[in-house]
């Protein structure tokens, strides 16, 4: 099964069309986020570059925050995917989704590793119940990133296959896999998680929102190579 890769963190020109050059699935631009992490865009760069990404590669906007900020950004930007990586509750979730469904934009919403930031998003702690409300919510994927708001640019925090696992299990719609991916591990990644989809960010950077194209080029093919 051929796996979706994701490369988060665009910031410049050259290496959105790299992207698209070398079968990127999605490109992924953080915009507006609500702390200061180095890969955030203003939303007028952020337009500069949307209109780069060309099919069958998709878009997708990282955000977080105020809803209605989340909501006009998403309608200005007008990607395929807007990424929920901050707070956003369960009701969030179902607004956003239900307020872009029409518009043709899907919704990925974390799931977080810390059992306190499940609860207070989605009223309990339980992984399998978290991802069985979102895939009820309208959300396109469900994306389990061992990296949250607060440690973004730890690069050496390790996917955590047992709340993926769980996830994938109780989840009705896909599950991506994120935290710490690189061209090193990406082929053990696939072969013991078997997701369909990854998000690489730091990975393949030689400093944050700088893509590194040696490193890239080599996560795509271990990555399709794992998958033959």
């Amino acid at each position: 099964m051929a796996v979706t890769v994701k490369i988060c963190g665009l910031r410049r020109e050259a290496d959105v069309l790299l992207c698209g050059e070398l079968g990127v699935g999605i490109a992924g631009f953080v915009v507006e986020y609500p702390l200061p992490v180095p890969w955030s865009l203003t939303e007028s760069e952020a337009a500069g570059l949307l209109p780069l990404v060309a099919p069958p590669m998709k878009s997708c906007v990282v955000t977080g925050g105020d809803r209605e900020k989340t909501l006009a950004l998403a309608l200005s930007l007008r990607p395929d995917f807007v990424q929920l990586h901050f707070n956003e509750t369960l009701d969030d979730t179902r607004r956003i989704a239900w307020e872009l469904a029409s518009r043709g934009i899907g919704v990925i919403k974390t799931l977080p590793l810390p059992e306190s930031a499940r609860l207070a998003q989605f009223g309990t702690a339980d992984v399998s119940a978290c991802a069985a409300l979102i895939s009820g919510s309208g959300a396109a994927a469900i994306l389990v990133d061992s990296r949250a708001p607060e440690n973004a640019g730890d690069a050496s925090s390790p996917p955590d296959f047992a709340v993926f696992r769980e996830a994938k299990r109780a989840s009705g719609i896909p599950v991506i896999l994120a935290g710490g991916i690189t061209p090193a591990n990406v082929g053990n990644v696939l072969l013991s998680a078997r997701p369909a989809m990854i998000d690489v960010m730091t990975g393949v950077e030689s400093s944050p929102g700088v893509k590194d194209g040696a490193a890239l080029r080599e996560l795509l093919e271990k990555a399709r190579g794992s998958c033959a």
